[in-house]
């Protein structure tokens, strides 16, 4: 069988990981979003501003395919909560830049942690070089993605 033939059964085992996998370092941050009064949709868009270089709800709409009305109550809880402050682009009255707070960066620290020991047993007996063959074929395929697939 040629390589096309074999990989034909991937798409179902690989949404199966890739749902598992969410729902497990979901469950993961669950206490530590318990403890900070955030629902899960506020802790992914204090972690996406913290780790992108993407500063609008548009973009956190775009890039974890959040729904944009979540992502406006998440956006507008956050700041009610003082982890994060809006401001208008100067050259785009339009656009408006997410800026995190001094409150957030405890709690962003405590998730980054979580994370971290999430991964770390999430990648327990993968090799070096296995990791560095995945990431290979992950950036193939997302670009293939990009350039072939449809939204």
């Amino acid at each position: 069988m040629d390589l096309l033939g074999e990989l034909a059964g991937i798409d179902e085992g690989l949404a199966m990981v890739m749902m598992h996998i969410r729902k497990s370092v979901h469950a993961a941050m669950r206490d530590a979003a318990r403890e900070e009064g955030l629902s899960q949709n506020e802790i992914e868009v204090l972690l996406f501003l913290a780790h992108k270089k993407c500063d609008t709800a548009r973009e956190i709409t775009q890039f974890r395919g959040i729904s944009r009305s979540l992502v406006s109550k998440s956006v507008d809880l956050l700041m009610k909560k003082g982890y994060l402050e809006a401001k208008q682009d100067e050259k785009d009255r339009r656009v408006i830049h997410l800026l995190l707070l001094p409150k957030a960066e405890k709690t962003i620290e405590k998730l980054n942690i979580i994370r971290r020991e999430f991964m770390s047993k999430l990648c327990e007996g993968i090799t070096r070089e296995e990791a560095d063959a995945f990431m290979v074929i992950v950036r193939k395929m997302a670009g293939n993605v990009q350039k072939n697939i449809p939204d």
